[in-house]
């Protein structure tokens, strides 16, 4: 049997974005947001979200946007604005994260989406930083504490042979070596994530070739799509659309119904 999650990351980022998911999620193959609870359309997600009945796990977050708890030291500057992927990581090499206040706010985070009245199934982390020791026992003990069921498992699932030259590919070398996927207790997690060697590269052709090689297992597929925001970073262009594209194209569903594939959300791990 071949289980798939297929998870829209960045929910709540802004509107573009959340328009784009809900699109994936009610005419693709898209069955699981993770939502920001620190982004700038994180209302407007919610409403979508509960109106479409889009099960959602919680995005934590300690690199964009503000922090819900305000100033954290070595993370953010005065006014609580995060530092950066770059910034979080130089905070974590150099054992200087905060984890008291990390917890704080990731406990804030976690507590936003149950206050909305939505019930996230699953924890992840926006830019996968909680691969990181001591982040990596933190997410843990807030999943059991919230008693949220699953989190993610962050190792590519795909052949080194298939990572990518440059940026992504240290990336990927990175997180092969964090990246332990364990059952402990009642938290669950899929066998390891598809989709990372192909960021901003993931469109019908290749989502169809990942679905195609895809093995027994319970897998997770994390994707982007969305509509182009207007005066957006370039990760918010017009790769943004060739994903949701994608997502909702014949030949994606023609795969998944022709290998008998399974789709399904955290909730069903």
């Amino acid at each position: 049997m071949i289980r798939l999650i297929v998870s829209a990351d960045d929910l709540g980022v802004n509107p573009a974005r959340n328009h784009g998911i809900l699109e994936a999620f009610t005419h693709g193959i898209v069955t699981s947001a993770s939502l920001l609870a620190n982004g700038e359309a994180f209302c407007e997600a919610v409403d979508l979200a509960r109106e479409a009945q889009l099960p959602v796990g919680v995005h934590l977050n300690l690199s964009e946007g503000l922090s819900l708890t305000g100033y954290l030291p070595g993370l953010t500057d005065q006014q609580g604005r995060f530092r950066g992927k770059e910034g979080l990581r130089d905070c974590l090499k150099r054992g200087a994260c905060p984890i008291d206040a990390v917890e704080a706010e990731w406990t804030s985070q976690i507590e936003r989406v149950f206050a909305s009245g939505l019930v996230p199934d699953h924890l992840d982390s926006h830019q996968h930083c909680h691969l990181f020791p001591p982040l990596s026992t933190l997410v843990m003990a807030l999943a059991q504490r919230f008693r949220v069921g699953a989190v993610r498992c962050s190792r590519p699932a795909e052949p080194v042979a298939d990572d990518p030259c440059g940026v992504v590919g240290e990336e990927l070398r990175l997180y092969r070596r964090l990246s332990r996927c364990r059952e402990p207790g009642r938290i669950k997690m899929p066998d390891g994530l598809w989709g990372m060697t192909l960021l901003n590269r993931l469109d019908t052709d290749s989502l169809c070739g990942v679905l195609e090689r895809l093995p027994e297992g319970s897998w997770e597929l994390m994707t982007h799509p969305g509509y182009p925001m207007e005066g957006g970073s370039e990760f918010e262009g017009g790769a943004r659309l060739e994903e949701l594209h994608a997502l909702t194209s014949v030949e994606a569903r023609a795969a998944v119904e022709r290998r008998g594939i399974q789709l399904c959300s955290y909730r069903e791990l």
